[in-house]
């Protein structure tokens, strides 16, 4: 018969149950990070997943300030800041090729407990300024909500328009949610047409904005003028707003689109995937870098 040294057989005992118990907290704590589009090169992810991409980061910076002005960051001074205490609750289509990640499309969110209703948010952010408050993201990011407001969609880059990539990141973005989030809202600016020639009712007024969303399954909630304060203070969109409402359908889902695979981690997964990819970027960079050749040393 065989013997086992009792203090052997404990430690390895207790090394197994701590592993077990490990891997239960990492499969509760799992969480979607980002949803990959099969036969493409295109993923939706968190731009707190990008916040060591310098290159990146400029690039979405440049596109946002061109796009909304003054509301570009949502309050942020820097786009660092705006990836450090705003990046899990932003999403950014990236283009993944041989020489990098290159952003396509990018949609600020935040979480507020409104239920889904319209008039609720206006109330308990009478304009698009207090919506944005540091003290509305420190809400959103420490207490949540079952309510993900869509703030700003911006495709990056002139070819990116009219090619699907908004529509891809906006359905991508709704299945990624916390399982907890029922409903999203959104602040479309109404361009092209004074906000009194809109009626909610008549699909025949809507903006093309408006029927980009209502493609999606968003219902015409309610009409704000003047909810982003002075025109002209968000870059090329007006002031007026109107909010679309998205809900999930009686299952408990989003629509989703085809061939969308999505990729759940937990906290230690997502550490030591986001360092691999750290290392792969500071990789290419070496790669890509050339040292200044040296002066040819005269023959003698």
């Amino acid at each position: 018969m065989a013997r086992i040294r009792t203090k052997g057989g404990l430690i390895v005992a207790a090394s197994a149950f701590a592993a077990a118990v490990a891997s239960a907290w990492e499969i509760e704590h799992r969480e979607v990070q980002h949803a990959d589009l099969e036969e493409s090169h295109l993923r939706v992810e968190r731009l707190a997943s990008l916040r060591d991409d310098e290159a990146a980061l400029r690039s979405i910076e440049a596109s946002l300030r061109q796009e909304w002005g003054d509301f570009a960051l949502l309050g942020f001074e820097r786009i660092e800041d705006m990836a450090a205490e705003a990046g899990n609750t932003v999403f950014v289509v990236v283009e993944r090729g041989r020489e990098g990640e290159t952003p396509r499309a990018i949609v600020q969110t935040l979480l507020a407990d409104v239920h889904g209703d319209a008039e609720e948010l206006a109330r308990l952010y009478p304009s698009f300024a207090d919506l944005i408050s540091r003290e509305s993201w420190a809400r959103s990011r420490e207490k949540g909500g079952d309510t993900a407001v869509l703030l700003q969609i911006t495709t990056l880059g002139p070819s990116e328009r009219g090619a699907g990539t908004g529509s891809l990141l906006r359905s991508a973005v709704l299945n990624i949610l916390d399982r907890s989030i029922a409903h999203a809202l959104t602040t479309t600016p109404v361009d092209g047409k004074a906000s009194a020639e809109v009626d909610l009712a008549d699909p025949t007024t809507y903006t093309p904005a408006m029927r980009f969303h209502a493609r999606g399954g968003a219902e015409p909630a309610l009409l704000l003028p003047g909810y982003k304060g002075a025109p002209g203070k968000g870059g090329a969109h007006g002031a007026d707003i109107v909010v679309m409402r998205y809900s999930r359908n009686q299952a408990g889902h989003w629509p989703q689109p085809p061939n969308m695979k999505l990729h759940s981690m937990g906290p230690l997964q997502l550490r030591a995937s986001l360092a691999l990819r750290q290392l792969q970027r500071r990789t290419r960079r070496i790669k890509r870098f050339r040292p200044p050749s040296l002066p040819r040393r005269p023959r003698l």
